[in-house]
């Protein structure tokens, strides 16, 4: 006696059925999308260094291979290099960096008060508001900084440090530095233990999709890492050059934003406003030459991302991502609308991630269901 498909799939489980099972595995992986969310100040560090070690692995494995240098020991230089090499900046750059941003935060009122008395505009209240809360943060600063100095080595001081803003970034930093190690330790095991899982008629199939995809992943963090801190030197040099205030802290600052494409372009009209707002506080007025507030800021900015339009980009990624400018702009603006600016950050790997998808796996099903009907 036959039994009818019907009850064949009434008899099965409700993780047998194809349909079923693959509802079942979105619905999972939007709940754990949705917990990283929620728990992202507790994620961030992790996904830090994961990106970390994700960028360096090639290093890792190739000493690893080519010299039988051990992943610990590699992670462990690494480790020692980013340490030292960050006090080495704090040593040199700091204080430039710190007082440039001290300054303009002590300056910000006064370049608003002297822009609404040159355009005759009436700011009410909100620059005494403004004023007000930024000496509090200053003064917030100073209080923080007193009390690590004044009670380290105490356990009441100990407990009041990592519970401010200066012990929570430490504390961040150093839980970045063990996550990076343990991933950069254990990195090439990850794949081959979920590799065991993976179905035996696709798993060659699904580890060659993932390796494309490993591969646009860190080529797009290698890349724009290695991009930001070209443009911030330029762009640093540059506004130096043309006589920007707070050139370093713009200069990097706009590095920095351009690990995401285009988004550099918000710290342009900044530049050109802090310079004619510092010209005009200092008493230069109103005829103060166009060249030197607006055009030479502005051409510095257009040739550095010329240079990373037509030679930084080309060279170092070989347009890895394989998506247009537009989609660029379109899925860096749904980051940021679904996760901020972190959300913009993962927005162009998750997208290359999901064109890859799309093209090695969707499209042939598609030509494959065309031909058939």
């Amino acid at each position: 006696m036959t039994r009818s498909p019907d009850h064949e799939i009434a008899r099965q489980h409700l993780w047998q059925i194809p349909a079923a099972r693959e509802f079942l595995g979105l619905i999972v992986i939007a709940l754990f999308l949705w917990l990283l969310y929620e728990l992202r100040g507790i994620f961030i560090p992790l996904l830090i260094a994961l990106i970390l070690a994700h960028i360096f692995n090639p290093l890792v494995t190739f000493l690893n291979e080519k010299w039988r240098w051990p992943r610990p020991l590699t992670a462990a230089i690494l480790l020692a290099i980013f340490v030292f090499g960050f006090a080495g900046f704090l040593a040199w750059l700091g204080p430039l960096l710190l007082q440039q941003i001290t300054d303009l935060v002590s300056r910000l009122p006064a370049y608003l008060r002297t822009l609404a008395t040159t355009y005759n505009i009436d700011p009410g209240n909100i620059l005494d508001q403004l004023e007000q809360s930024l000496r509090q943060l200053q003064l917030d600063f100073q209080q923080i900084l007193a009390q690590l100095y004044k009670t380290s080595g105490r356990a009441l001081g100990l407990v009041t440090t990592v519970f401010s803003t200066a012990g929570y970034l430490i504390f961040s930093v150093a839980l970045v530095l063990i996550y990076f190690f343990l991933f950069s330790w254990h990195f090439d095991a990850a794949p081959k233990s979920v590799a065991r899982y993976l179905p035996q008629s696709r798993r060659e199939r699904i580890i060659e999709i993932l390796s494309q995809m490993d591969e646009a992943i860190g080529q797009f963090f290698r890349g724009r890492l290695v991009i930001a801190m070209i443009m911030g030197i330029l762009l640093s040099g540059g506004w130096f050059l043309t006589g920007v205030p707070y050139w370093f802290f713009l200069g990097m600052l706009t590095g920095l934003l351009n690990i995401v494409p285009y988004l550099s372009v918000v710290s342009w009209p900044v530049v050109v406003l802090l310079k004619y707002a510092d010209t005009v506080t200092a008493g230069g007025g109103q005829s103060s030459s166009f060249l030197s507030i607006v055009l030479w800021p502005s051409a510095v900015y257009i040739a550095v991302q010329l240079l990373e339009g037509w030679l930084l980009t080309p060279w170092i990624q070989s347009g890895q991502t394989n998506l247009s400018a537009a989609t660029i702009i379109i899925v860096v603006f749904i980051g940021a609308a679904l996760a901020g600016i972190l959300g913009m950050l993962l927005a162009i790997p998750v997208a290359a991630c999901a064109k890859i998808f799309f093209d090695e796996i969707i499209l042939p099903g598609a030509r494959r269901w065309a031909s058939e009907h």
